[in-house]
């Protein structure tokens, strides 16, 4: 690579107290290039970022009150300036994108970019009405406007609609063509595979470098699993040889000493040989024990894999539900008086949908997705036109961030009205990765993607014959989106699900419709 490097990390070892996050993470970012930070939640690439964003500017990388250890070194490029978008966004997001709109002279690079995202000038003044990918919007705005040397981006698709996404990475494509180095942590798969010159994957089993996107970085990881089990089994096999040859030259030792009595002249000769046989049934066995050690330092990398068999049951062909020329209007219900035609969020939609269907809704965010789900849901009722539910079709919802679904309580506790042993659940719950008595574990302390993947199991279990998701992909990590289609693709009965995530969108769903101005259309 002949541009410089703009930051360069060599064998860096991160730990928070006991648990070491990675270890000998070496990479370098240069000018014109973009490296995607991939992994598990809570693997470290937040902290990456931050250690980077830091050692940028000339920031202690090292912080004893959150019992943080660094080892290893972050060299930035001399001069290096850069912008950073951290997850959560400060209480001034807008300021400096509305700010240089409105200036005279500089005012119309920024105006672009606010409208590129579908904002305007003084949409920072709103702040307390926008809602999350409005204002996630604005903070992108605000990095991208600056004009510096490194950019740093923290999962900056979350809340965005598909409009955000794409205009974010059209911009990402831009800071590239104008030789910006980028380090950026995200979830969507579509924009590494597309733009990533190098995904760096982070994970407890090591750490995994390729050219391309996510997608390459895990491949080669499957490689690198498969060829570990391999030479796992490999050495399981030899240490069972080297057991079994241990234990017949301990055997044949033995034996020898026994015919010791009564063996005259011969007694010294065979003394001999079974002393000499016992020892190298020590020598055997100490073989053995370090093909076991060599074992033990294998298995620790050896991830484990989805292995999610459910109980499968039939599902009847028959109609789930069905909107006809529905319009909503929240001011109408709100104050009880009469919508009008320019205030509604939904004009005359249709839509249904039966035990066979994948539908997804996508649209831009405050279009009226969720309302939709709502209005299926029976927890709005439309101002004009009619829905009908057929009640006779067991449905499980998963709403946004599983609100309601699971509430205090262990998580097995919520599995007693499946009308199945707890040995069964607990068998289920292994299969999708949750696993021995970490069941029992209190609610909060699993992550989102264990909760939605037990939310599945549950609806499975309860033998709902349709689902309703509401952005069942958001803040999940690749992997967990990757078991949450797994799982998905061996559900028997419906499914419909808001979505903005490009590639969960095209494995799962058959049918897509889009939500514009209040009008629902099949694309």
């Amino acid at each position: 690579m002949s541009e410089q490097a703009q930051v360069n990390l060599s064998r860096v070892n991160v730990s928070y107290g006991s648990n070491l996050l990675f270890e000998a993470l070496s990479f370098s970012v240069h000018a014109g290039e973009l490296i995607a930070l991939a992994g598990a939640n809570g693997c470290g690439k937040s902290t990456v970022l931050n250690l980077v964003a830091g050692r940028c500017e000339r920031k202690e990388i090292s912080d004893d009150s959150s019992d943080l250890r660094v080892l290893g070194e972050i060299s930035p490029a001399t001069g290096i300036q850069i912008a950073y978008l951290p997850q959560k966004i400060g209480a001034d997001v807008g300021r400096i994108s509305t700010h240089a709109a409105g200036a005279p002279d500089g005012g119309s690079a920024a105006a672009k970019l606010l409208g590129d995202f579908g904002l305007q000038y003084g949409d920072s003044d709103l702040r307390q009405t926008l809602s999350g990918g409005e204002l996630q919007k604005l903070a992108l705005v605000d990095v991208l406007s600056m004009d510096v040397d490194l950019y740093l981006f923290d999962e900056p698709t979350n809340y965005l609609d598909l409009d955000g996404i794409v205009a974010f990475e059209e911009h990402l494509a831009r800071l590239k063509s104008q030789r910006k180095a980028i380090l950026l942590v995200t979830h969507d798969r579509e924009i590494t595979d597309h733009l990533a010159d190098r995904t760096v994957l982070l994970s407890p089993h090591g750490i995994h470098i390729a050219p391309g996107g996510s997608s390459a970085a895990q491949a080669i990881q499957t490689e690198e699993y498969q060829a570990r089990r391999h030479q796992a089994a490999e050495l399981r096999k030899k240490i069972n040889q080297l057991q079994q040859d241990s234990r017949a030259r301990a055997g044949w030792a033995a034996s020898k000493e026994k015919q010791k009595k009564g063996a005259g002249k011969a007694r010294a000769y065979i003394a001999k040989m079974s002393k000499k046989m016992a020892k190298r049934s020590k020598a055997v066995q100490r073989r053995a024990d370090k093909k076991a050690e060599e074992l033990n330092r294998i298995k620790p990398f050896v991830p484990r894999r989805i292995n999610l068999k459910l109980p499968s049951f039939d599902v009847r062909h028959r109609e789930v539900f069905s909107l006809r020329g529905v319009s909503f209007d929240y001011g109408r219900v709100e104050s009880g008086i009469n919508d009008s035609p320019t205030t509604r969020l939904l004009h005359h939609v249709d839509l249904s949908a039966s035990t066979r269907d994948r539908i997804c809704l996508m649209g831009a965010n405050g279009s009226g997705k969720s309302t939709i789900l709502n209005i299926i849901r029976q927890m709005l009722t439309p101002c004009e036109g009619s829905c009908h539910v057929n009640e006779s079709v067991p449905i499980s919802v998963l709403p946004q961030g599983l609100q309601g679904v699971f509430e205090g309580r262990r998580l097995l506790d919520h599995f007693s009205d499946c009308g199945y042993s707890e040995t069964v659940v607990r068998q289920y719950l292994g299969a999708a990765l949750i696993r021995k008595d970490k069941v029992r574990d209190p609610v909060e302390s699993f992550s989102y993607g264990e909760l939605m993947r037990a939310a599945i199991v549950k609806a499975i279990l309860a033998r709902a014959e349709f689902l309703i998701l509401d952005e069942p992909t958001s803040h999940l990590d690749i992997e967990s989106i990757q078991i949450l289609e797994h799982v998905l693709t061996g559900y028997p009965g419906g499914i419909i699900f808001v979505s903005h995530d490009r590639r969960f969108v095209e494995n799962m769903a058959e049918k897509l419709y889009l939500l514009e101005q209040g009008r629902l259309r099949l694309v």
